[in-house]
């Protein structure tokens, strides 16, 4: 299945930037008790997104896995 406009458009852009509607939070790791990422789910397309939150600025990005 095709990513939609909305994932589409969340790829690569800064994890600062809020999640959309309709994405589901599925799970989140942790790093010395600090959210380092959280992984969503796409309601409408059904795509796999990430969002890293820790490391240096170009590595917080959102992310389509699958």
């Amino acid at each position: 299945m095709d990513d939609c406009t909305v994932c589409a458009s969340l790829e690569g852009r800064p994890a600062d930037i809020a999640r959309a509607e309709g994405m589901k939070l599925i799970g989140i790791g942790q790093c010395e008790g600090v959210t380092a990422i959280e992984h969503y789910r796409c309601e409408r397309c059904g795509a796999v997104m990430a969002r890293q939150l820790c490391g240096c600025s170009s590595e917080k990005v959102w992310t389509v896995l699958a």
